[in-house]
């Protein structure tokens, strides 16, 4: 009689553990949910607003507005000597580009640029000749550009740089029979340039830059009526050039 009091009170005691535990009025639908993932911590990305591909190769190229008022100042082989000055007009250009990211937001490109100018006056002895003429510059370059550090949301990405390379210019100034001012050859030239990036995707990116450009110690031939040409000056040549570029990720 005992045992049976025993086994009837655990009957009870079970159906009214398993009453507590699923209410009557629950959802037959109900399936436990997923406890929610942790939020990750936000950390701004440095390098600007367009280099968040995680590619390190890019390419691209520029077109070149060659600014005018170059000038180039050599002397006639003549005793006394005969000062020849020569200024290029508005010109125009190009250059194609392969470069990579470095850490610090450093990059380094890889360039080959052209330029070219059209003669816009010649004087001799501080007195307009006419004539014509123009230069012509091909050069490889090595560039070497830092991307100013930026909120992560900035819109456009400053930069700086510097290039170093050698340049093949050809000059020629010449009219009535003379040929005032002539050169052609391969000398050191470097840069300095500064501008922004936009980025169209996170790939691709539009630029414009600034660059000021010096071929050193470039030698020049020169000569009057029925006079050879000699070599007269060496002398370096400056070039100023607004960029607009397109530049996309490998």
């Amino acid at each position: 009689m005992a045992v049976s009091k025993t086994l009837i009170a655990g009957v009870f005691l079970l159906s009214a553990a398993a009453a507590g535990a699923q209410p009557i009025d629950a959802d037959p639908n109900w399936r436990p949910q997923p406890e929610p993932m942790p939020q990750q911590p936000y950390y701004a990305e440095g390098g600007g607003p367009s280099w968040n591909s995680g590619l390190q190769g890019y390419a691209g190229l520029r077109g070149s507005l060659a600014l005018n008022n170059n000038t180039v100042t050599t002397y006639a082989p003549t005793s006394p000597p005969t000062a020849i000055r020569a200024s290029y007009a508005t010109g125009g250009g190009g250059s194609v580009y392969l470069g990579t990211r470095l850490p610090l937001n450093l990059r380094v490109e890889l360039e080959g640029l052209y330029r070219w100018q059209p003669l816009s006056m010649t004087t001799v002895g501080g007195v307009p000749v006419g004539g014509s003429g123009n230069t012509k510059t091909a050069a490889g370059m090595v560039n070497l550009l830092w991307d100013i550090p930026m909120p992560a949301d900035a819109y456009l990405q400053p930069f700086v740089g510097m290039g170093v390379g050698a340049a093949y210019s050809e000059t020629s100034a010449f009219g009535g029979g003379n040929t005032y001012l002539s050169g052609n050859r391969w000398d050191l030239a470097y840069s300095f340039m500064g501008g922004v990036a936009m980025p169209l995707s996170d790939t691709t990116r539009v630029t414009a830059m600034y660059r000021w450009m010096q071929v050193r110690d470039a030698k020049h031939k020169c000569a009057a009526t029925g006079t050879v040409q000699s070599a007269c000056l060496k002398n370096n040549v400056n070039s100023l050039a607004v960029d607009l570029g397109l530049e996309m990720d490998l």
